[in-house]
């Protein structure tokens, strides 16, 4: 079996942006291999994903006219169209191809079938960690039995509540939008180690600087969502980081067919849980998040009752 290092050598940490009790330190990975794009800047040439025909809360259809793949990240939101949604997997999918991409509905209480025709749209946010861990562990047990990767729908509902995840993030937006001022991309970063409330949380990568870039906003507005709840608590050090990418990528993986191009890659162990996609023994994404041993994932807790 190959383990993550294989597949990402000479991955750096950088130092932290520290704000309240989020901590996010930069990763710096190996000179990309495949041009591929990411959905945002996909969208904004061409790029498509609509409702099928018969539609399917669970499933939607993406058209790529391009001449490169479009990436379609995991926990990121799709807005629009009957309802909104955010991916279960990343996605790649090919140059000039229709694809049929597993998602979770993040919306409850609107099926609007008069928008059936309307296309989805980037969000200025992905799902949060809390959110993004728990659908991403049924998946890792679903690709463990051989089964394709794809979130618990009843899961996700029962952690986003009665209203739509948006709604949550915009009435939240200026306590997000000050925690998150002071985290900056830097030149050349292809990631990020997250830990909240003194915890590392989750680990985002892709092998592309430019792809990264446009996944930073509303990757820092997902983290910070989690970390607006979070008890004070001072941040790991940056050795601490390294230490723990250093066991993570130790981590012997599992691979699996696809939905469009690629190998579906993932990992469990006792400390962390991740999924990943691989093109020609380049990993071309991973999200890896820290396993929590105290229970079940609460309900995102209404605005009102943040900090």
């Amino acid at each position: 079996m190959k383990t993550l290092t294989e597949l990402l050598p000479q991955l750096t940490v950088g130092d932290p942006d520290v704000s309240g009790q989020l901590a996010v330190f930069p990763i710096f990975g190996p000179e990309p291999r495949l041009e591929y794009v990411s959905y945002a800047e996909g969208a904004s040439r061409g790029v498509t994903a609509h409702e099928l025909e018969n539609a399917d809360i669970n499933e939607l259809c993406v058209i790529n006219p391009l001449d490169v793949p479009a990436l379609l990240f995991e926990g990121e939101e799709l807005k629009g169209a009957q309802q909104n949604r955010t991916v279960d997997a990343a996605v790649l999918v090919a140059a000039g191809a229709r694809l049929g991409v597993t998602v979770s509905c993040v919306e409850a209480g609107r099926w609007d079938g008069t928008r059936h025709a309307e296309p989805f749209a980037p969000s200025q946010q992905t799902a949060s960690p809390g959110l993004r861990s728990a659908k991403a562990r049924v998946m890792r047990e679903h690709l463990a039995g051989g089964a394709a990767a794809h979130a618990d729908q009843q899961e996700v509902w029962s952690i986003v509540g009665p209203d739509a995840m948006s709604n949550a993030y915009d009435l939240a937006r200026d306590a997000l939008d000050a925690l998150v001022s002071t985290v900056t991309r830097r030149e050349g970063q292809t990631g990020a180690l997250v830990a909240i409330g003194g915890r590392f949380a989750v680990l985002d990568q892709v092998s592309r600087p430019d792809v990264f870039a446009a996944l930073f906003a509303p990757l820092v507005q997902g983290y910070a969502f989690d970390a607006l709840e979070a008890a004070p608590t001072a941040p790991p050090s940056t050795d601490e980081a390294n230490e723990w990418l250093g066991a993570v990528t130790r981590s012997a993986v599992t691979f699996t067919p696809a939905v469009g191009l690629g190998e579906r890659v993932y990992f469990t162990t006792t400390r962390s849980g991740g999924t990943g996609l691989a093109v020609d023994g380049e990993l071309i994404q991973l999200s890896v998040y820290a396993e929590v041993q105290d229970g079940p994932r609460g309900r995102i807790r209404r605005p009102s009752r943040r900090h």
